[in-house]
């Protein structure tokens, strides 16, 4: 069995935190703070301001601010609270409601159902597009596309 021992400390609010001595067997994803010093872990616990990282043997509670954005909303995915950027919220809602409309078009008689499938399936498309392109330029992460279920 193959021992990996991990040093983390982190400086918050102007003075030194605690030293955890992270010991595991298992992998754990790795976080890098604005310092660059590494915490491996599971997240167990996030909240607005701090996050809790546990392993095998150790847990710590830390602030959030200690880690860059991306970081942040890695360990909010990690968590299984995804923070999408306001901008592709809009961009989801938009598609919803226009595809939303073509569907009410279709049941009013305004247009045929054929006409409004095919306009879902333009928009659907259109949105898996622009949401890959946010994957690919790095607004949301693969595990946030994931979790959008689109």
């Amino acid at each position: 069995m193959v021992l990996v021992v991990i040093l983390f400390s982190a400086f918050v609010a102007g003075a030194e935190a605690e030293l955890f001595n992270f010991s595991t067997s298992q992998l754990f994803n790795s976080y890098t703070n604005h310092a660059g010093n590494v915490v491996s872990g599971v997240v167990v616990a996030l909240d607005a301001r701090t996050v809790t990282i546990s392993n095998a043997t150790e847990t710590a509670k830390l602030p959030l601010s200690i880690f860059p954005e991306s970081e942040q909303r890695r360990i909010a995915s990690d968590a299984g609270q995804p923070r999408i950027p306001v901008a592709v919220k809009r961009a989801i809602a938009g598609a919803d409601k226009a595809m939303a409309r073509s569907r009410k078009r279709a049941e009013k008689g305004l247009c045929t159902q054929e006409e409004s499938d095919a306009f879902c399936e333009k928009s659907a498309s259109a949105l898996r597009s622009y949401l890959d392109r946010q994957v690919e330029s790095g607004v949301i992460t693969p595990a946030e596309r994931k979790a959008l279920g689109r």
